[in-house]
């Protein structure tokens, strides 16, 4: 049965490259290709699947009017979807539990989860100039191909 660890085992192999599908306003779906982590919600402290974005974007417009959202993340033939309801948290998506400081330390924290690795400090100068967003993905479903 997959669940987040599934999901997570994928991530290490590709810096959780994985293919993210919304829901735009006429029911069409749009996807893009984020780096993606497992890591504890913020607010709540569930695991869940984090990315970040800039703000200006249509994934991000869509996820804005229906949170709705499916991320597959893949290696070779083995994959793992995650299907569930999404949370921003931005400049343009303000929580009150979640200050500036807090967000960019998410920010990094997703980035970590991914195994990616940046210049901190000129990357969090760059999602200040583009309002970068994270983006927490509460699981609904959770399936892969067979192993």
């Amino acid at each position: 049965m997959a669940d987040l660890k599934t999901f997570s085992d994928l991530v290490t192999l590709d810096y959780g490259l994985s293919v993210a599908v919304t829901v735009r306003g006429d029911g069409s779906p749009q996807a893009t290709v984020v780096n993606a982590g497992v890591l504890p919600h913020p607010v709540t402290g569930v695991d869940s699947v984090g990315f970040v974005s800039p703000s200006a974007t249509a994934k991000l417009a869509n996820l804005r009017a229906n949170p709705a959202i499916a991320l597959t993340v893949r290696s070779g033939w083995q994959w793992t979807t995650v299907e569930g309801s999404a949370q921003l948290i931005g400049p343009d998506d303000a929580h009150p539990d979640v200050d500036a400081a807090r967000q960019r330390l998410l920010i990094r924290e997703i980035f970590a989860a991914a195994g990616v690795t940046q210049d901190w400090d000129s990357y969090d100068q760059a999602m200040r100039e583009k309002r970068g967003t994270v983006v927490f993905v509460t699981p609904h479903r959770i399936y892969s191909n067979p192993s």
